[in-house]
């Protein structure tokens, strides 16, 4: 079977969750989460994962049991997972318990898979990761009323949104656009349409336009 004919598979994340909106993630919180969202739709959507916690932690590229356990746990407290996870196993699968009830709400962003490998193969980092999300859930490819082929968050949206500095959402940009993963539009306008907490427009300066390469979507 060639390439063009096998069936895409899609991480799909919470909408809410990507924006941080109502709770917030660390970009490296993100990603764990982004993982097990995955995990969950290979595994028929059945809440009980059984995964292999080392294979997880080299995936996401954390080697301290403690950083590991608590990101788990931090998703835990939000009640994005059932369990607590006071210890690891030293042999054997650990079991999540995966909250499809904060999964199933409101709208999704969804990306290729294929995304997991651009971070494996560190072409982009976490903040990357991350930002790449962001864009994809402010563009709707199916919106015949109006161009929404792109988006526009300005920087320092997302430099508040994530709680990350502008010069990490800059080299973040890079990173997307050296791998090809988006393309930047230099945009100049009178206003910048940019997003607000309340994921409204807000017109105030000029930026740019972003557009996710078409492969991802």
């Amino acid at each position: 079977m060639s390439d063009e004919n096998k069936k895409k598979l899609h991480v799909r994340i919470p909408t809410y969750i990507v924006r941080n909106e109502e709770i917030f993630l660390s970009n490296n919180e993100f990603l764990l989460y982004a993982r097990l969202c995955f995990l969950y739709f290979r595994n028929y959507k059945e809440e009980e994962i059984v995964i292999d916690h080392k294979k997880l932690m080299n995936f996401i590229n954390v080697s301290d049991t403690r950083t590991f356990k608590s990101r788990l746990n931090k998703l835990h407290k939000i009640n994005l997972i059932k369990n607590k996870v006071d210890k690891l196993p030293t042999k054997g699968s650990l079991t999540i318990e995966f909250n499809s009830d904060a999964y199933d709400k409101g709208h999704f962003t969804m990306l290729d898979s294929d995304v997991f490998n651009y971070y494996k193969n560190e072409k982009i980092d976490t903040y990357a990761f991350r930002q790449l999300f962001l864009f994809k859930s402010y563009i709707n490819m199916s919106d015949k009323e109006r161009d929404r082929s792109f988006c526009f968050v300005g920087v320092n949206t997302i430099s508040s949104k994530f709680k990350i500095s502008k010069t990490s959402v800059t080299d973040a940009n890079e990173q997307l656009r050296k791998a090809k993963l988006i393309k930047i539009v230099k945009h100049k306008l009178n206003t910048e349409y940019e997003y607000d907490e309340n994921s409204e427009i807000v017109f105030d300066r000029w930026n740019n336009h972003y557009y996710v390469h078409r492969s991802l979507h």
